[in-house]
């Protein structure tokens, strides 16, 4: 149990005994729960280093986690069944997906190893606007030559059923030569099942922005520190010049918009949201929003405050369409002790749509967390079938990981200092919707 400065308590678990008595960094991860940034004062982690030194990491895996410590000479370390994986370039708290390069030692406690980035997304300045890193269809016909039994595309598996068996066969898999991101989405798609909202052709065409955790109020100075400058707002107006320059639909935020700690939002920082906004409504292409964790009361009030002025439409389980072809919904950002006691069940749209459901989660196995407000299964239970994808914030990343036959698309952030962590870039991405067939494409932003 803690102890905060207002003499109120919350718990963290079993500690150490050297972390008695001690002022501890921590991270709350419910109302009353907290979890230590140190995790070598766990107890529980502590019993499980040194019980055993034995590891299933080899050289070549692709391993997911957060960075939460850093070696003695400054280097991002991140923590894994019993190794500890050196990440030059990376940042504290950032969720990292890397690729194990080589395992150089042990000592009593950890196998030592280094790694790099994977998934990065790499593209070459564009113009003011940006670039695009990534053309990635969604929902496609199958070749008529898949449309019985397939082979798991890697090498030596003799996995073998219908495309949608094999897509959940390989999306399930942990292993480097199973990963999306090694077979390449031309790839993969091949063995990802038709997803149609009706058998009626639409002949529409529309666009979606979607942009994520543009975090605006943060500081990008040091970490901890928050500003009252609006410099964090440079993506989020490359993001709003995007949604004008392409004519989109709508746009779409996907949570954590403002980055409150207990501070407040900066006056300069809501004034020039708001330009931003006003300049979207102006052009009639609406901004739809949910909350994430970030927000607080402070970012709440503000974007309540916009929703009054017409600038901003929150999300819920109610349909909002757009455009000819798309529905969205949205769930703000919820603990993991309410996510099953917190009623939410999206509404059928009334005509044939696309639909896009929008949450601000950790989600496991996607985010890796130890400590997830929800799982994968958790999110399909709900969402029903006139859901087609769902558009994720919270993590940082970018990409579409396919689960139940379901893509969760990983929106990114727009925010530079985020974005200039190894294996971030500034990014936003772009639905369209036409006739029957709806693709996802990022834009890397020019800041």
């Amino acid at each position: 149990m803690v102890e905060k400065d207002d003499g109120s308590h919350f718990i963290v678990g079993p500690v150490r005994e050297e972390a008695v008595g001690k002022t501890v960094e921590v991270r709350m991860v419910g109302p009353n729960e907290a979890e230590l940034v140190d995790s070598d004062l766990r107890k529980d982690v502590y019993a499980e280093r040194t019980e055993s030194t034995d590891s299933d990491l080899s050289e070549g895996d692709i391993v997911s986690g957060r960075i939460l410590k850093q070696s003695a000479e400054g280097v991002p370390l991140l923590e894994k069944e019993g190794i500890r994986i050196e990440v030059p370039g990376a940042e504290l708290n950032e969720e990292v997906k890397i690729k194990v390069k080589e395992i150089s030692g042990s000592n009593s406690q950890w196998a030592t190893a280094t790694g790099i980035p994977v998934n990065q997304d790499i593209a070459t300045d564009d113009g003011h606007e940006g670039s695009v890193i990534g053309d990635v269809e969604l929902y496609d016909e199958l070749p008529t030559s898949s449309s019985g039994p397939v082979a798991c595309p890697v090498s030596g598996c003799e996995y073998t059923g219908e495309p949608a068996s094999v897509a959940g066969h390989v999306s399930g898999k942990r292993d480097s030569q199973h990963d999306w991101s090694q077979l390449g989405y031309a790839g993969a798609n091949a063995y990802k099942r038709t997803i149609s909202t009706t058998g009626h052709e639409l002949q529409s065409q529309t666009s979606l922005l979607h942009l994520s955790d543009s975090h605006l109020g943060a500081s990008l100075t040091k970490t901890g520190e928050y500003s009252s400058d609006s410099r964090c707002l440079t993506g989020f107006r490359r993001a709003i010049d995007i949604a004008i320059g392409r004519e989109v639909d709508a746009v779409l935020n996907t949570g954590d918009l403002f980055h409150n700690d207990r501070h407040g939002i900066p006056s300069t920082v809501r004034d020039e949201a708001r330009d931003q906004l006003t300049r979207l409504a102006e052009r009639d292409i609406p901004f739809y929003s949910i909350d994430g964790d970030h927000e607080r009361d402070a970012g709440r009030e503000v974007l309540k405050e916009f929703e009054r002025d017409g600038l901003v439409t929150q999300l819920n389980e109610t349909t909002q369409l757009v455009g000819q072809g798309l529905a969205l919904y949205g769930r703000d950002f919820t603990p993991a002790t309410g996510w099953e006691s917190t009623s939410w069940s999206p509404t059928s749209p009334s005509t044939d749509r696309f639909g896009i459901a929008a949450i601000h989660q950790s989600i496991k196995p996607i985010s890796n967390s130890d400590w997830p407000e929800c799982t994968v299964d958790d999110v399909v239970a709900i969402v029903g079938p006139h859901v087609h994808a769902i558009a994720a914030g919270h993590l940082h990343r970018t990409g579409i990981d396919w689960n139940e036959g379901l893509p969760f698309v990983l929106g990114g952030t727009t925010e530079p200092q985020r974005a200039r962590q190894a294996s971030i870039k500034p990014v936003v991405g772009l639905f369209t919707q036409d006739g029957n067939s709806l693709r996802h494409q990022r834009v890397q932003l020019t800041l």
